[in-house]
């Protein structure tokens, strides 16, 4: 698989907000409050949550994730610290 999918090989995602909570629950804080910590993309969490393959998901949030930490908004590529 390329690293630059075309738009065909492309996936989207709408996360629903049941995927989004689950997904809450894994972090433990955001970039934006704990930089040293931050070292994974948020979209990594979703790609576990939904079970869909990083180089060809882009993922859609009809809301943002909120950091446990900071309450904070974190979008898909925002850096997490794991919980």
């Amino acid at each position: 698989m390329d690293d630059n999918p075309t738009p065909e090989e492309q996936n989207i995602i709408l996360v629903s907000a049941a995927a989004l909570r689950k997904a809450e629950k894994m972090i433990a804080s955001c970039e934006r409050c704990n930089p040293a910590a931050a070292s994974i993309a948020f979209a990594v969490i979703l790609d576990l949550v939904t079970g869909s393959h990083p180089k060809v998901t882009a993922y859609i949030l009809e809301e943002p994730a909120k950091c446990p930490d900071c309450g904070h908004g974190v979008l898909e590529k925002t850096l997490v610290k794991p919980a």
